[in-house]
């Protein structure tokens, strides 16, 4: 298992309707005690990628910390919630696609879920979240966004 501790940062080209698109990711550890540090990432964001481990319910609630902190460096950004790990959910527990949906209705948002471990989903998430961008970025003549 891979963790991230405090931030890692990556690129995504993709082609979305016809239009080159790069995504500047940020990866920011989860864990609490990376709370103080990751704020200033937060600014300038277009699009966060809310991710929760599907297996653990109280991971989706511990959300709302974190978005309220996004909210407050990143007034506009637009969120897109998935649900990971969905390879090692067993059948009735965990966190449901249906509850990641509900969960993420309070924020006006879609949900999604994905395997990182497996790769199932990642392709199709990343096509929406570009889909979501470009909603937002329509008329930009340069298509550069930061995604936390």
């Amino acid at each position: 298992m891979r963790i991230t501790i405090g931030v890692n940062f990556a690129t995504k080209k993709l082609e979305a309707n016809g239009m080159p698109l790069t995504m500047m990711i940020w990866d920011l550890g989860g864990q609490p005690r990376f709370r103080d540090v990751v704020g200033d990432y937060f600014v300038g964001t277009k699009l966060a990628i809310v991710t929760y481990d599907a297996t653990r319910p109280f991971s989706l609630e511990r959300l709302h910390d974190w978005i309220d902190r996004l909210k407050q460096n990143a007034p506009d950004a637009e969120l897109l919630f998935v649900g990971n790990k969905i390879d090692e959910r067993d059948e009735g527990t965990g966190v449901s696609l249906s509850q990641g949906q509900e969960f993420a209705k309070q924020y006006h948002a879609e949900c999604v879920e994905v395997s990182a471990k497996t790769g199932e989903g990642i392709e199709e998430m990343f096509e929406l979240a570009a889909r979501i961008l470009l909603n937002k970025l329509e008329g930009n003549p340069n298509p550069v966004a930061t995604i936390a």
